[in-house]
């Protein structure tokens, strides 16, 4: 019986983290720092930050939210291209997710040797977004508390995450998180646009049951 690639992924990035936060020197070779990709051709860093997180929190909330709505992401994949393809699909999801959401902190700080960031969490906004497209009528618990249909989450996630970016001065890289967002819903279209589709014709006819 072949593993889920959730699994796979959830597996590397605890045991990679736990060793990070034991080995200062592993934490800064593989953190996201874009003086270091810029300057000295550190491209995988780009890639390995997903790998890093501040702290057992930080794993934990990226980890816990990444397995509740990848397993399920990964099942669609898998059902619609078969195993191997929607596996592909669902690696390339992930990692191309951070791949983006790393690219506005490349842009900024690209000479600021000062600055470094770690976790997964633009992959991880990226797989979340590709379920609330795929369920968008689906209840889920924002932020753990709040009930709302996937699709209200959509627009509450970017509304919340440009309003704490424009006025909360912390270390969250809010921008990482959007552009990880906008990758899920453009990959999932770019793969088949019926997701889109089927998104909206879900949404219609959730409101339409109210009127």
């Amino acid at each position: 019986m072949d593993t889920p690639i959730t699994l796979i992924i959830l597996a590397a990035t605890g045991l990679v983290s736990w060793r990070a936060f034991e080995n200062t020197s592993l934490f800064q070779k593989l953190l996201h720092h874009p003086y270091s990709v810029k300057h000295n051709k550190e491209y995988y860093r780009l890639f390995s930050h997903m790998l890093v997180h501040s702290g057992f929190p930080h794993l934990l909330l990226n980890m816990f939210v990444f397995y509740s709505f990848g397993r399920v992401v990964e099942a669609v994949l898998r059902m619609e291209y078969g195993v191997a393809a929607g596996s592909l699909y669902f690696i390339l999801l992930y990692v191309l997710g951070g791949l983006a959401a790393s690219l506005p902190s490349m842009r900024k700080h690209a000479d600021d040797y000062s600055y470094s960031a770690v976790g997964a969490s633009g992959a991880v906004s990226a797989v979340m977004m590709a379920f609330m497209i795929m369920y968008p009528t689906q209840e889920i618990a924002f932020f753990f508390i709040i009930s709302m249909p996937a699709f209200l989450g959509v627009f509450v996630f970017f509304l919340l995450e440009h309003l704490m970016q424009k006025n909360m001065k912390t270390n969250i890289a809010h921008d990482a998180h959007i552009w990880g967002a906008l990758f899920g819903i453009a990959f999932v279209a770019i793969l088949d646009i019926n997701f889109l589709v089927n998104f909206v014709y879900q949404v219609r006819t959730y409101v339409a049951s109210f009127f």
